[in-house]
């Protein structure tokens, strides 16, 4: 995505361009413009089916409390129709090149210069009813999917809770920290999104032309998510933790970490077990 999209974007001009000599000299700026957020939101769609496999192993406990497959077959669906809505949109929102030079004499006079940068590309949401569609596609399917996650949290939990006494203490424990480990890869870095997407939107609707260098430099947030996302995702994860400690230990030769009792004794019966 970096690749191909690699932008500098200006708000409240809701306009930009690439770095990227792939999209300057070969495809245009708007295609790789909907090629970028056709790839960032199907990150909605991997979420759900995350949540939802979480609910269907503790709704494998309780047969009775399983979601009716029909219902997350629409669910599934739905997500998926994220991408195709919001590139849809966008691929139609693109304007010819005098609008952008209207666009920006209008409303921005004092930037008219930057329309001689090759690949630059300039949207108004005033006029143009496909971006305004993309955004409240984006709105529509962010706040359904954020209720229907907490909706998921909570019915999973609540089964964990019912069969807590039918279930092993190792049993629940696992079925409990996956469900934490997934609530925080999305948490923590869908803060990392919504943020920075938020602080975009109130300096564009408002016209914040002194906070442009903020909402700009906001971007690198959005960009660096998937990095804070596999962090928690290694972090939660106690063989993918071992993973990393091993690389240390055994490629960089630095001197073991010191375990908690509870993991030597651990490693201790495993051992004898085996022998």
């Amino acid at each position: 995505m970096s690749w191909i999209a690699a932008g500098y974007y200006y708000f409240p001009l809701v306009g930009g361009y690439n770095n990227s000599s792939l999209t300057n000299w070969i495809i245009s700026t708007h295609t790789s413009v909907v090629f970028y957020f056709f790839t960032f939101c199907f990150e909605l769609p991997a979420l759900f089916s995350c949540f939802q496999y979480r609910a269907d192993s503790a709704a494998d406990l309780d047969p009775k409390k399983r979601i009716p497959r029909g219902f997350t077959y629409f669910i599934c669906v739905f997500a998926h129709s994220f991408p195709f809505v919001v590139a849809t949109s966008l691929a139609f929102a693109d304007t010819s090149k005098e609008e952008y030079y209207r666009i920006v004499a209008q409303y921005y006079p004092k930037c008219i210069h930057i329309l001689s940068h090759h690949g630059f590309i300039v949207y108004d949401y005033r006029t143009n009813p496909w971006l305004v569609m993309a955004g409240l596609s984006t709105m529509i399917w962010v706040v359904f999917f954020a209720g229907y996650f907490l909706f998921l949290v909570i019915y999973t939990i609540g089964i964990l809770q019912k069969m807590r006494q039918h279930m092993s203490a190792s049993t629940f424990k696992l079925h409990k920290t996956a469900l934490i480990a997934v609530t925080l890869q999305v948490v923590i870095p869908f803060s990392f999104i919504l943020a920075p997407l938020i602080i975009i939107f109130i300096v564009v609707l408002e016209q914040l032309s002194s906070w442009q260098e903020i909402a700009s430099d906001t971007m690198i947030l959005i960009s660096c998510h998937s990095m804070v996302s596999t962090i928690v995702m290694i972090c939660c994860n106690g063989r993918y933790l071992e993973v990393v400690r091993s690389f240390f230990t055994d490629t960089l030769k630095i001197k073991q970490l010191q375990l908690p009792k509870s993991a030597v004794v651990e490693r201790t019966i495993t051992a004898i077990a085996q022998h």
